[in-house]
Order: C-alpha cells, then structure tokens, then sequence
C-alpha cells in the first residue's frame, strides 16, 4: 500500500485523535500527482486538520476501510490509478453516508468533461487551486 511518508503524526495517534471530542477534522486526501499531493497535504497541514494521503484510489480505499470512524472529509480527484474517485465516493458512502466527499479535477470544462463525470450536485475543486481556495472549499464541504 502506498501511503504518503512524513505524515505529522503516527496511525496510532490519529486513530487516537478520532476519539477523542474537539479534535481537528481529519482529512483523506486521494491524489495520484505527487506535486499536488504534498501541496494539499502541506496547505492542510498548517491549517491544523489531521491528513492522511494515498498516491492512489485503491490504498485510500484501504486506509478509509481500515478505520472509517477517523476521517471527517475525503478529498479525492476524479481520475487515478488503481481506483476512481467516483469509486472511492462509493466506497466512503457505503461505510459512512455522512462523510462528505470533495473532488478535484484538472479537466478543462469540469468534472463532467472527465473520463468519469460527476453528477452535477457534487462539490469540485477546480486544479490549479489556490491555497485560499482549498481550504474555503474543505470548510464549505465540512459544514455540509
């Protein structure tokens, strides 16, 4: 399984944090692109939420699986190896209905004019993104 390395915090400490009230939202982040990912990560880092990264749709599915009850939102871009994001959305909402689901894309013209189209309902971040947009995109999508 292929996990982003030099998280801030142990699997141990963050399954802690889960259950522990007033803790920081925990977020997955599922991207495939290396530079973006250790942009979100960072950006969300120093925000104060919790992350953990999987460079591919299938070990995010496995990280979600593993301790559903941690992660308050999944961040996931629509086309990756391995998995979807569309197919991670699945997963997450089989599990646990009310974790909110965020996509990204980098098609031109949005999610729809993506290999795999978003339902027009569902929340995107729109690649490149701005540090103050990721995070005002992460709050929204929180709330929800």
């Amino acid at each position: 399984m292929s996990v982003e390395q030099g998280l801030s915090s142990t699997v141990s400490s963050r399954m802690h944090a889960a259950a522990v009230p007033n803790r920081s939202p925990a977020i997955l982040v599922a991207e495939d692109d290396d530079a973006v990912r250790s942009f979100v990560i960072t950006v969300l880092q120093q925000a104060g939420y919790i992350v953990v990264a999987a460079s591919n749709g299938q070990s995010a599915r496995e990280l979600f699986i593993a301790n559903p009850a941690q992660f308050d939102l999944v961040l996931t871009d629509v086309v990756m190896p391995q998995a979807l994001g569309t197919e991670l959305a699945a997963c997450v909402r089989q599990v646990r209905p009310e974790v909110p689901v965020l996509f990204m894309s980098a098609f031109p013209g949005g999610a729809g004019t993506a290999p795999e189209p978003l339902p027009a309902d569902e929340p995107l971040l729109q690649k490149p993104f701005t540090v103050a947009t990721l995070l005002e995109t992460v709050r929204t999508a929180l709330r929800r």
